[in-house]
């Protein structure tokens, strides 16, 4: 067995938080300090390989987050996740799915006008949200809500 390879209480207990929390984001720190919060002894190195590792695995996203703190997020279903795009709150952090009709024409407008391909995987529009903009743009704590009032939304 190499080295990483190894099925730890350590990587269960993180690969367990992200599964409960797989719609949301959390930066190396953050999942830390969670994990410290229920117990576990666990080191920011020791989170930041296994999350690099679920990365490259598939199993987790990577995103570069607010202020340049990268941010990761567990997907069950990564084909789910790979044909959508993604908006993030450059005041708050929260990171939103996109499951829009207009976004795929854009994307296929792209590429038979322009000749250039967009990757829903690392495509993220930057702005602010809606509640972050009601709060003055103070940055707010508040889960990822879809639009249903746009026409173009699935």
């Amino acid at each position: 067995m190499t080295r990483g390879t190894y099925n730890t209480r350590q990587k269960r207990e993180l690969l367990g938080f992200l599964q409960e929390r797989s719609m949301q984001h959390f930066s190396v720190d953050e999942v830390v300090f969670e994990l410290r919060d229920r117990g576990e002894k666990i080191g920011r190195s020791t989170v930041y390989r296994y999350l690099e590792q679920l990365a490259e695995q598939g199993n987790v996203r990577k995103y570069p987050g607010v202020q340049g703190v990268t941010q990761y997020q567990h997907v069950e279903n990564a084909e789910r996740c790979d044909g959508h795009f993604h908006m993030m709150c450059s005041h708050c952090g929260n990171l939103m799915h996109v499951d829009c009709a207009l976004m795929q024409t854009v994307s296929e407008h792209l590429d038979a006008r322009h000749g250039f391909r967009l990757d829903p995987r690392q495509t993220i529009l930057v702005g602010v949200c809606d509640k972050c903009r009601a709060a003055d743009g103070e940055a707010v704590e508040h889960g990822a809500d879809c639009d249903t009032g746009c026409h173009h939304c699935l």
